[in-house]
């Protein structure tokens, strides 16, 4: 009995494939979080702050001959061109069945979207004090304790930091938040907020929201070390803040056509700089981030 199969009629029925799909990525929430700066003139930022001076007590009569000095450090900002391309062919183009112009466009904003969110959540590493520590849960006593670190920074290393505060926590470590808010059943490190708006906030919504007046944020952009573990942080935030983020130019996409190659390459650049204004002003949480099981 004679059968058509699709081997038979191979090059007549059109490929037909479901609709791509892209890697979804975890949203780049840095830069709205710290203090952006436009580059003037120049190749870098630089943003001064003045010393302290110490006064002294006086004595009736006799005149005051020592005198302070006022000094001044500078926090420079370099920028950095970043971006990154994708190189299209015409027989790619014309053969699949996708907007393979606009999906390259997506995939490459979206990757320097990531480098970008990794190089700013990199300054969390930079703070002056680190807890708790390698292998260590992260605990709402550790979270307030790096809010009364920030609180009460040394003048001779910048002083209090300004608030606000924010808290950005990988989702592993967000987590051990949650577990201590929410238990099956109480017990010790835990609390029991059966029944109060947080307890059900939590469980409609998986959100913490605020705990000693800072807002609690998830970045899934933090890495994990091999131990494993993941810093996230806390810090000033905003204008004035501890984390600054200096735009030279933003990013934009030019396409190119290389007549020679029969291709079209999807070029994406901009020009930015990160750094920390002080680094008594971030408290980075370095605590176990091990996969929930």
């Amino acid at each position: 009995m004679a059968i058509t199969k699709v081997s038979e009629l191979g090059d007549t029925i059109p490929t037909i494939i479901e609709e791509a799909r892209f890697t979804e990525q975890f949203t780049a929430i840095m830069r709205g979080l710290c203090w952006n700066l436009k580059k003037p003139k120049g190749s870098t930022i630089n943003v001064p702050y003045f010393g302290e001076v110490t006064a002294h007590v006086l004595t009736e009569a006799i005149d005051m001959v020592s005198s302070e000095t006022m000094e001044d450090t500078n926090v420079e900002i370099t920028m950095n061109e970043v971006g990154l391309k994708i190189i299209l062919t015409d027989n790619v183009i014309e053969d699949d069945q996708e907007d393979l112009k606009r999906a390259a466009g997506r995939i490459i904003g979206e990757a320097y979207e990531k480098k970008r969110d990794q190089d700013l959540l990199a300054q969390l590493d930079d703070g002056t004090v680190s807890i708790p520590g390698t292998g260590a849960a992260l605990t709402m006593g550790v979270i307030a304790a790096g809010r009364a670190i920030l609180a009460g920074n040394a003048t001779s290393s910048g002083g209090p930091a300004p608030q606000p505060y924010v808290v950005v926590l990988h989702p592993y470590q967000y987590l051990d938040i949650v577990d201590v808010i929410t238990p099956i059943l109480p017990v010790a490190g835990t609390i029991n907020v059966g029944g109060s708006a947080l307890f059900d906030d939590i469980l409609r919504k998986y959100g913490v929201g605020r705990l000693f007046g800072m807002p609690i944020v998830e970045d899934g952009n933090i890495s994990i070390n091999t131990t494993p573990d993941a810093k996230g942080g806390i810090f000033s935030t905003g204008r004035g803040g501890s984390i600054i983020y200096g735009t030279a130019r933003e990013p934009t996409l030019e396409p190119e056509r290389d007549a020679s190659l029969r291709a079209w390459e999807m070029n994406y650049v901009g020009r930015y700089g990160v750094g920390e204004y002080l680094a008594g002003w971030i408290v980075e949480l370095m605590t176990d981030a091990t996969t929930p099981a």
